[in-house]
């Protein structure tokens, strides 16, 4: 036997309709998947995490044609900046590697003073030795058109500041390549904005899981509270509902010699002695009982044949005490 904490008893039949409803399975079953993506989730954020990690310490090659992440080149000669982003507020640079290759790059602040030299040594008379080429590591960055404008107003003008050469946007791509070396500070925050979407799944699961357990312990509350009016018959119609079938075997649902017993939609103990009527909305059986509660016992969609024969059933079971409810004292 089960003992409720109000000190009723009653059997392990009556207490799975009482306590198994769908929302506690629904619940702990979204609780347990959202719990396991949130593992699997965050799992795969450290691992993402970890790539970011290696690839700042294993950069590939920049090559400006190509996108190829996070890259690192040397630079051997570079220019002052030739534009401005306002908004992002970085520099833009034309750099040349050691064999004298331009591509472009980008930097935030005051260069670094090893750049800083390349870029005096560039500017110079080239009396004093040449520095060593420094290597700059970023993400590559498409060009975009507006970029490529003021690269090539630079561009035409970097070698005789008195006269513009010729150039297209064409023949600048040709020299430049498609991408550019963005060597700002950067993190996998920054980079992958969206990788902290992954939570969003489990997340979703999360609040079904506790929104469907919430919901399980409203009903469940709603639930004692009716049995609290079902303190005087509870013993007799559990005693009938261990002798009883389900009345369709998919569904919770029993019809014993005094009593309705249900848990489709919510758990619910009917005397058949207090069902004055049967009313039918929207496919939906309801019994009438003498204080003018209606209670949802099954919708046609669920089975036609099962809700023609309940139906029924209860119009045979009930017409007795009807008859005997509308004859005149």
């Amino acid at each position: 036997m089960f003992d409720r904490k109000e000190g009723v008893s009653i059997s392990d039949k009556m207490a799975k309709l009482i306590y198994g409803d769908r929302q506690l399975f629904w619940g702990l079953g979204f609780l347990i998947l959202g719990l396991s993506a949130l593992i699997g989730s965050f799992f795969l954020y450290r691992f993402m995490e970890d790539s970011f990690d290696y690839s700042l310490k294993n950069p590939g090659y920049f090559d400006s044609y190509t996108s190829a992440g996070y890259s690192s080149i040397e630079v051997q000669y570079m220019t002052e900046s030739f534009a401005e982003h306002i908004q992002e507020k970085y520099l833009l640079y034309f750099g040349f590697d050691v064999n004298s290759k331009p591509f472009i790059f980008c930097g935030e602040g005051e260069l670094p003073h090893d750049l800083k030299a390349i870029m005096d040594y560039t500017y110079g008379d080239e009396v004093y030795p040449i520095p060593d080429p420094v290597r700059v590591s970023g993400y590559c960055r498409p060009l975009d058109s507006e970029i490529m404008g003021f690269a090539r107003d630079s561009y035409s003008t970097m070698w005789d500041e008195d006269s513009q050469i010729p150039i297209s946007s064409d023949e600048l791509s040709a020299m430049v390549g498609n991408y550019f070396l963005d060597i700002r500070p950067s993190s996998f925050q920054k980079e992958y904005p969206w990788a902290r979407g992954i939570f969003l799944f489990p997340a979703v699961f999360l609040s079904a899981g506790l929104s469907g357990l919430w919901r399980y312990r409203k009903r469940l509350k709603a639930c004692h509270q009716r049995m609290e009016g079902y303190s005087s018959w509870i013993f007799q119609a559990d005693e009938e509902l261990s002798q009883a079938e389900a009345f369709e075997k998919r569904l919770p649902l029993y019809l014993t010699r005094n009593y309705l017993i249900t848990a489709v939609y919510y758990f619910e103990i009917i005397p058949l002695a207090q069902i004055t009527q049967l009313s039918e909305s929207l496919n939906i059986l309801m019994a009438v009982t003498e204080d003018g509660s209606h209670h949802m016992l099954m919708e046609r969609h669920k089975g036609k044949k099962a809700y023609d024969r309940l139906k029924a059933e209860l119009e045979k079971r009930i017409m007795p005490a009807v008859e005997k409810f509308d004859r005149p004292v």
